[in-house]
């Protein structure tokens, strides 16, 4: 493994550790249980090896293009690093988008504050909408991660986002979660908070809401949805990985 001298003027030793311990990570393989046998990789995350190096992802970019020229590193490994990188600029881009579209449906996760139990016994307390906010913005980052065509385009990752969105509103809406539920969203009934409101049988759609308000298409929403989210939600379901 190339190792670049103790006096290298380009940063920190840890950093360039860092580097090296993530292309040997990926050069390896581990046994699993699943039907391939092997996975790629030693199940070692970027996100912990880069919290342990005190290293920055776009420092890990910069200094893993370094390392990949100095090791000379096959073109695949720089292949890799720029997917990476296109994931992450695409990633950013997404998430602001995000926060406004989950503000739109749901009360601001910022202004709510998880209420106390008032007994001694830990019991388990409803989710907030800080909790949906962090869940759906997880889900959808997993999600989007399994899908190459999709990861590292804006186009079709905002679409994602968008029917992530409305996966996560009609749950809402149908467990009758009130509380976690923006009054002023266009997509609720109008007489959703009255008393003797009764649920229908299936969830309204809002895609076209949120494409109106949003800027989206909502064909492409709705395809996205229908034949790649709605399909991979399934498959967890079925594999239990969501349970």
């Amino acid at each position: 493994m190339f190792v670049p001298p103790l006096s290298t003027p380009l940063g920190d030793q840890l950093h360039w550790l860092g580097c090296a311990l993530y292309v040997a990570c990926r050069s390896s393989t581990a046994d699993t249980v699943s039907r391939s046998g092997v996975v790629h990789g030693n199940c070692v995350g970027l996100t912990r090896l880069l919290r342990l190096c005190k290293l920055s992802l776009i420092q890990f970019f910069n200094k893993s293009k370094k390392w990949a020229d100095m090791a000379n590193l096959p073109s695949q490994f720089h292949d890799k690093i720029e997917r990476l990188e296109r994931n992450f600029a695409v990633s950013m881009v997404i998430f602001k988008k995000f926060q406004p579209i989950f503000t739109y449906m749901f009360l601001n996760p910022m202004n709510t504050t998880p209420k106390q139990p008032k007994s001694r016994k830990q019991r388990s307390q409803p989710c907030t909408p800080s909790k949906v906010f962090d869940f759906c913005w997880t889900l959808f980052v997993c999600v989007k991660a399994e899908f190459s065509e999709i990861s590292d385009d804006l186009f079709n990752s905002y679409h994602l986002l968008l029917a992530c969105c409305d996966m996560i509103f009609a749950n809402a809406f149908m467990a009758g979660r009130r509380d976690l539920l923006n009054p002023q969203f266009p997509g609720l009934p109008n007489n959703y908070y009255d008393d003797n409101f009764n649920l229908p049988s299936e969830p309204p759609c809002v895609i076209d809401h949120l494409c109106q308000k949003h800027d989206g298409l909502p064909v492409e929403a709705k395809t996205i949805k229908v034949y790649t989210w709605r399909n991979h939600i399934r498959k967890l379901f079925e594999k239990k990985v969501s349970t």
